[in-house]
């Protein structure tokens, strides 16, 4: 695909602060409004701005947002690129994506297939779910979130693009067999000045639920694809947790030889559809394994128990809350405590306060696991930075005289990519460990 270019820009112009710009020289996306020479103003949220530097040199073209903090995020650092917007540089951009993905042997699976800032669209999530009914497979799912107001206002180009691709490569029939659900049902919608909206369906599948959609992902043991029933409208995030695949992957590669012979227990918490204790039960033999499913919501508990016991595997659902309700559960009680929940701490100024949840979490963890067993300590929480995350984690175990020998630590699937110059992106923790 060729890049359209034109020769003058129309933009509104905001300059950077003298000695403001070595940080976005150095590639970070976002600039924020402290950072500006005035205060910014004169456009609507998401319209496209041009950046310069105090001397008036080019810097990059984006999303300006006055109602923000973060009042611009880049879309091209390339002068020459007038309209970074179009539905031409979008279906380049989202081309850029898939050709990624490939790559990576994602695309015969449920993925990501759009990253925000990583993917070059900041605020535009985009997860692809290939999806089946009964023996054959019904087709495929885009479900859509705008987190920016920049991404809310290309919306309709980014439908535009994705139905000119499905059509390209899989012809009317695939485009036939291809739903859109948009998911701006984000409270973070707010920061940035948009309201948080009800899931709305775009476009639909003849005759597929998707309330109840039967997803395809990778399984860690197989390599094959593995059902899993969700709620594609309104489960939580897109309905299902793509990111945490890797980290389930390293897992089972760090306990496959352990408990060959011997029935086990595995506690999940904060199970949702119990992606973590079904894959996991395959490591170990489905027959073999009694998973324990504990989250705060009855609907997912029975998408979990459903999940679970599809696959053969003894399943048990406890509905309650993990920072108040664990003390109902055995000491010592499981052989593998898997700890993943929703993120704890939203903002800057409740990170004391979430970071002792996770304390709180992991102590109870440390205590319903066994001697000799293991554990996987996640966290979502992209202000917990890693180290704080792993003096909890010490800290916890030593509530409970436990001594842990960390084998693994993982992040966001392949999927998921994240760029060295933007931490703000590299959000998800996992520690795997042994349990004296």
């Amino acid at each position: 695909m060729v890049m359209i270019k034109k020769t003058k820009s129309t933009l509104p112009v905001w300059f950077l602060r003298k000695g403001m710009d070595r940080r976005f020289r150095a590639g970070h996306p976002w600039v924020y409004s402290n950072e500006l020479t005035e205060s910014p103003k004169g456009i609507q949220a998401g319209d496209l701005v041009e950046l310069r530097d105090a001397a008036g040199k080019f810097l990059a073209r984006g999303f300006g947002n006055p109602q923000s903090l973060i009042s611009f995020r880049s879309l091209t650092r390339d002068s020459q690129w007038l309209e970074p917007d179009s539905v031409v540089s979008l279906e380049q951009i989202l081309e850029k994506a898939k050709i990624l993905r490939e790559a990576l042997g994602m695309t015969p699976f449920s993925h990501r297939l759009c990253f925000g800032e990583s993917d070059g669209i900041p605020g535009l999530v985009i997860d692809r779910y290939r999806v089946s009914s009964g023996q054959s497979s019904a087709g495929q799912v885009f479900v859509i979130q705008a987190h920016t107001a920049g991404a809310n206002r290309i919306l309709p180009q980014v439908l535009e693009v994705i139905q000119k691709e499905v059509k390209q490569t899989l012809g009317p029939s695939g485009w036939a067999k291809t739903a859109v659900v948009m998911r701006n049902d984000l409270s973070v919608r707010k920061w940035e000045g948009l309201q948080e909206e009800h899931p709305r369906v775009e476009k639909e599948i003849s005759g597929f639920d998707l309330r109840h959609s039967t997803i395809e992902v990778q399984s860690v043991v197989t390599g094959e694809k593995l059902p899993f029933e969700v709620d594609l409208l309104q489960g939580q995030k897109t309905g299902f947790f793509l990111d945490q695949f890797a980290n389930i992957q390293l897992a089972a590669g760090r306990f496959r030889g352990l408990w060959t012979s011997k029935r086990i227990r595995i506690l999940d918490l904060c199970s949702y559809v119990g992606q973590w204790g079904t894959q996991l039960s395959q490591v170990f033999g489905k027959s073999q394994v009694e998973v324990v499913l504990v989250d705060a919501s009855q609907t997912a508990l029975d998408f979990a128990k459903k999940n679970l016991e599809i696959q053969g595997v003894t399943v048990q659902g406890f509905k309650g809350d993990v920072l108040r309700d664990l003390g109902e559960l055995p000491d010592q009680g499981f052989d593998l405590v898997i700890s993943d929940p929703p993120a704890l701490i939203q903002t800057r100024k409740n990170i004391p306060q979430g970071t002792h949840a996770y304390l709180q979490l992991h102590t109870q963890v440390f205590r319903l696991v066994k001697k000799g067993g293991a554990v996987v300590c996640c966290s979502c929480s992209a202000l917990l930075e890693e180290e704080s995350f792993a003096q909890t984690l010490f800290k916890a175990a030593q509530r409970n005289l436990r001594s842990v020998k960390w084998v693994g630590r993982g992040g966001p699937s392949a999927d998921h990519p994240v760029l060295a110059e933007f931490p703000e992106g590299r959000y998800l923790k996992c520690w795997v460990g042994y349990v004296q």
